[in-house]
């Protein structure tokens, strides 16, 4: 079986927020689908180790944050590889609050869905929930970030599409690559950390000592050579 088949279903980049007892939590998920219009009803899938589930499940809400494809790695990484269990996420980024009182991340956000829980089913390690949606609104009309733009291009796999950069100035710097070895990013010296200021031909040696992951904010001690 060639599991990167999988990788060619369309998904997108959204923070599912939630909230209980005046506490609140996101995380980064990717698997959402509109699944009826009358009513209009969205499952999301949770991980069941999640905070933001715990409060999916005590409140019966949540809201969706759809990212648009210029959202930093350092929003992403706050979401997605940071524990709400240990920091206020909504204390570091720019937010609302939704008609239903969950917050609702407002940083590079195409649009937003709050819903109420109707359903749940158990899937294994995570739970899908099926919410009708109450609000919904435009924010801005950029371009949505897919996962596949995410994974190829914001990972640094590919070359980067920004005007200023030029693919051929990577086959003239010295290759260097480290992973981090708590979320598994990897700093490529062709391609450096845009989102961090940090230009292509960078070597890891050479950047600031206060660097950290873009993903998941772990320092240079954490990273090895590959």
């Amino acid at each position: 079986m060639n599991i990167d088949a999988l990788f060619s279903l369309n998904c997108g980049m959204y923070i599912i927020s939630s909230g209980y007892n005046g506490k609140h939590n996101g995380m980064i998920i990717n698997a959402l689908v509109q699944v009826t219009a009358f009513p209009n009803q969205i499952i999301a899938s949770v991980n069941k180790e999640s905070l933001t589930l715990e409060y999916i499940e005590k409140s019966g809400l949540f809201n969706i944050t759809v990212l648009d494809k210029d959202a930093p790695l350092q929003l992403i990484g706050l979401f997605g590889f940071q524990t709400g269990k240990k920091i206020d996420k909504f204390s570091k980024t720019q937010f609302i609050s939704g008609k239903n009182g969950i917050p609702i991340v407002t940083e590079h956000t195409v649009s937003y869905v709050e819903t109420k829980v109707v359903s749940k089913l158990d899937a294994g390690t995570h739970v899908l929930f099926l919410g009708e949606v109450l609000e919904s609104e435009f924010l801005t009309q950029e371009e949505p970030m897919t996962y596949n733009y995410y994974r190829d291009v914001k990972g640094g796999k590919v070359p980067r599409t920004a005007a200023t950069f030029h693919p051929e100035e990577a086959d003239k710097v010295e290759i260097e690559r480290h992973r981090c070895t708590v979320c598994g990013y990897i700093y490529d010296s062709r391609y450096g950390d845009p989102d961090s200021g940090i230009d292509c031909g960078i070597l890891f040696k050479d950047l600031p000592e206060d660097w950290v992951c873009p993903i998941c904010g772990a320092g240079k001690d954490k990273f090895v050579k590959i």
